[in-house]
């Protein structure tokens, strides 16, 4: 079951899913996020992969980037990189604190001049889904605001997430996409 509402920071319209799939941790569901990126593809990539760039909009990650390495977001997740192939695929283990492991996904794909960018995270507790759905969807909003040109060209502080006010309108948005998400995960697709 789907959700593809009105366009968001992103300015395109998002996408949302509920999957279901294998990973090490036994039978997951998934969030599956898609919107199309107004860049090529390469771009995209970079984007999201080249940590010089990742610290833009994102953690930057510490560790061995590389299939077969290991990331560490400060102050957030950790993991194995498990394939990687460029500009397309990239599979990541998720450990987050003492929840249990989950998988995150991202797939790229050309769309025109754009990109068709798919973010899964799969996990086998249903008690994560709509949060990570929530923090996945507002990151990527992030992704957007970078490949616009809409957010300062400095590096995110690391201890930018021990400092970070959301104001109200983020508090709003993220509640409106909590209560769509929880609908979609509680629907039983």
């Amino acid at each position: 079951m789907s959700d593809l509402n009105n366009p968001v920071a992103s300015g395109q319209p998002t996408e949302r899913l509920i999957g279901r799939r294998s990973i090490p941790a036994g039978d997951a569901r998934s969030v599956i996020i898609r919107q199309r990126c107004d860049a090529p593809i390469e771009e995209v990539w970079s984007a999201c992969t080249d940590p010089n760039r990742i610290n833009r909009w994102f953690i930057e990650p510490k560790g061995d980037l590389r299939q077969g390495g290991t990331f560490d977001l400060p102050g957030n997740a950790h993991g194995d990189i498990l394939r990687c192939e460029p500009p397309r695929l990239l599979t990541l283990s998720w450990i987050y604190g003492d929840k249990p492991d989950s998988e995150v996904e991202l797939r790229l794909s050309e769309d025109g001049s754009g990109t068709l960018l798919e973010l899964e995270h799969a996990t086998v507790s249903d008690l994560m889904l709509i949060e990570v759905a929530v923090g996945w969807e507002m990151a990527l909003d992030f992704l957007s605001m970078f490949l616009r040109g809409d957010l300062p060209g400095v590096p995110v502080p690391e201890d930018a997430a021990e400092e970070f006010e959301p104001s109200p309108e983020m508090m709003r948005i993220a509640q409106e996409r909590g209560q769509t998400w929880a609908a979609l995960v509680n629907s039983g697709s």
